[in-house]
């Protein structure tokens, strides 16, 4: 399955990109998709990157971990945008029918099984950077309350441990 990818990776690469950017409204993925330049198109290339990515740690050993660091750039991107949940990690599954037509039907059952792994490493990465949005969100909210307390002489100035310390548990 491995040497199969490896000999595949741009046709595997090209369809999946372009799965993953299909998941975008219209005009969005009309401009993602267009230019794979960081400078011009951000979001695209670094999409590319992240795909690419992926597929380059499977053809070896991995784990969820590796996983989670290689999906990490794409994932940190849909979690700020209006995707839900399930929409943000559902680019992993189109991998599925795309490598159905290249991989060797006695390793499709293999192939499925990375994919799935996939899938769970990337909602890992999406509640994590949803917890962090939600973490920063919240201390800012903090932030704003405790000045407009000092303005009105409620409050003493607030260190920056103490806004960050009540958000462990």
């Amino acid at each position: 399955m491995e040497q199969t990818i490896k000999k595949n990776l741009d046709q595997l690469l090209q369809s999946w990109f372009t799965a993953t950017i299909d998941t975008y409204p219209q005009e969005s993925a009309r401009v993602l998709g267009k230019d794979a330049n960081r400078f011009d198109n951000p979001v695209g290339a670094v999409t590319r990157e992240s795909l690419e990515d992926i597929l380059n740690l499977i053809t070896g050993k991995f784990d969820r971990n590796s996983l989670e660091k290689a999906l990490d750039p794409v994932i940190r991107i849909r979690a700020v945008q209006a995707f839900e949940p399930a929409d943000a990690v559902s680019f992993v599954f189109a991998l599925k029918e795309i490598g159905a037509g290249v991989i060797d039907p006695a390793d499709a059952h293999k192939f499925d099984r990375v994919v799935d792994e996939i899938a769970l490493a990337a909602f890992n990465r999406l509640m994590k950077c949803k917890e962090e949005i939600f973490l920063l969100k919240a201390t800012e909210s903090k932030r704003r309350v405790h000045r407009a307390f000092e303005r009105a002489g409620l409050v003493a100035e607030l260190k920056e441990e103490d806004l960050l310390g009540s958000n462990k548990s």
